[in-house]
């Protein structure tokens, strides 16, 4: 069985060809809310948008928040997803302080972090293999506006952008860079943000409401939002994508360094503000290929990896870069370092060979102590699941305690062989296949 809430990440996490699939949506509830500690007890189900909807206007935010509002919060923690604060404030189960699970093995426990720490931490980040998360308690951050100051950076190089990021880290909040990934150098853009101190926002009554989070009717106030989707499917191409990425380049350099203010909601879901961007990528959908790689080895090795897909012209079509730190979670991700997270169109001509260069590429990545990200894989292989994920001998330990008969599984697991001892074929089945899947 594998479970399943919002579906959003990335890859196979949530897919199971061979078996049955449990639906947590349901679980939707807001059981309460202490407003002197900030923290409240949600269901598994609950998503990003309900939260900030919920308790914005209560001067509260989500503390660490993906890039869409639409993933639910036991998705979040089963995946322990980062957001543009990482660096700062670190993973999102930093800030369960307990859930509640459902362990196949029998009965339904509250697993707390101050007290069940080994299995708290195998439990966050397992991609839905250990346990059903049904609840979770989560500290919010209390916060003095419904905005933020961001200052935006124009970078002429990729490693222009990496000192831009070292400037500013230790004055921002949030750091997040794109870059263009069809320019020679990498150009970019770095977005810092900062949150605002109790009485630096004029009006906090009226930005903290709903209604000054929503997204603007116009995109760049030219555009109708309307008009997006049909825009997007006409430069849907490498010649359409790169003109979109040397105009944004282009209009940040005309305005170069500039401050302003921005509402939590547009700049936190930078992919909610272009409505139908996924029809870009029709009909083949996309991959995205994210792979986090440490400080000192970031400007060789993440520079070799836009430089490898421009010699082979499989450029990604959006490219984010974002600051880490550690993580103590099992099979975590995170480290002291930069994540560079790449999109790519899947088209009938180009699977096999996007799926090599990625795995090339995971051979540059883990030579140099690299990590991969479960949430968002597609391509990686059992070997390199094993050089990524040091806590996977220990992780496969606990899975036989909480999990004896191995009734959770799903297509991750055995294309990964998470839960296969060397040698030993678990209950999740032989490994699917390495090659990539056909086109449906």
């Amino acid at each position: 069985m594998t479970l399943r809430a919002a579906g959003r990440s990335y890859g196979d996490a949530a897919l199971h060809a061979e078996g049955d699939v449990l639906d947590l949506t349901p679980l939707r509830r807001i059981r309460s809310f202490d407003p002197a500690t900030g923290v409240a007890d949600v269901e598994a189900g609950v998503t990003f948008e309900d939260l900030w909807q919920t308790f914005l206007p209560r001067g509260y935010w989500p503390p660490v928040v993906p890039g869409t509002m639409f993933p639910t919060v036991g998705g979040a923690f089963a995946m322990n997803v980062h957001g543009k604060n990482h660096f700062r404030v670190g993973g999102f189960a930093e800030h369960v302080e307990s859930v509640d699970v459902a362990f196949p093995s029998g009965g339904r426990v509250e697993v707390r972090r101050d007290r069940d720490e080994e299995t708290f931490l195998a439990l966050a980040g397992s991609a839905g293999l250990l346990g059903i998360v049904t609840s979770l308690r989560l500290r919010l951050r209390r916060v003095h506006s419904g905005d933020l100051e961001v200052t935006t950076v124009p970078t002429p190089s990729f490693g222009a952008l990496l000192e831009e990021f070292a400037r500013r880290e230790e004055t921002s909040d949030y750091l997040v860079g794109w870059i263009d990934g069809f320019d020679d150098l990498a150009r970019g853009v770095v977005h810092a943000a900062r949150h605002l101190p109790e009485g630096a926002d004029a009006s906090p009554v009226t930005t903290l409401t709903a209604a000054h989070q929503r997204l603007p009717p116009r995109i760049l106030g030219v555009v109708p939002r309307g008009a997006v989707p049909p825009l997007l499917r006409c430069l849907a191409r490498p010649s359409g994508i790169r003109a979109i990425n040397s105009a944004k380049y282009a209009a940040a350099a005309v305005r170069r360094t500039r401050t302003y203010r921005d509402s939590h909601v547009r700049f936190a879901y930078l992919l909610d503000h272009v409505p139908g961007w996924k029809s870009v990528y029709e009909p083949g959908g996309l991959i995205q290929y994210q792979r986090f790689v440490p400080k000192a080895q970031a400007l060789a090795v993440h520079g070799l990896v836009l430089q490898s897909c421009r010699k082979r012209r499989i450029v990604p079509w959006l490219c984010v870069l974002k600051r880490h730190r550690p993580c103590s979670t099992l099979l975590s991700h995170a480290l002291d370092g930069y994540s560079l997270a790449l999109d790519f169109p899947v088209t009938t001509s180009n699977r096999e060979d996007l799926w090599k260069l990625c795995r090339d590429l995971d051979d540059t990545v883990l030579a140099a102590g690299g990590r991969i990200y479960l949430a968002k894989d597609l391509t990686a292989t059992p070997e390199a699941a094993r050089r990524a994920l040091p806590g996977l001998p220990r992780f496969r330990e606990l899975k036989r305690l909480h999990d004896p008969a191995g009734i959770l599984t799903s297509d991750l697991a055995r294309r990964l062989r998470l839960l296969e001892e060397p040698g030993r074929v678990t209950a999740a089945g032989p490994a699917a296949p390495a090659a990539p899947p056909p086109r449906p």
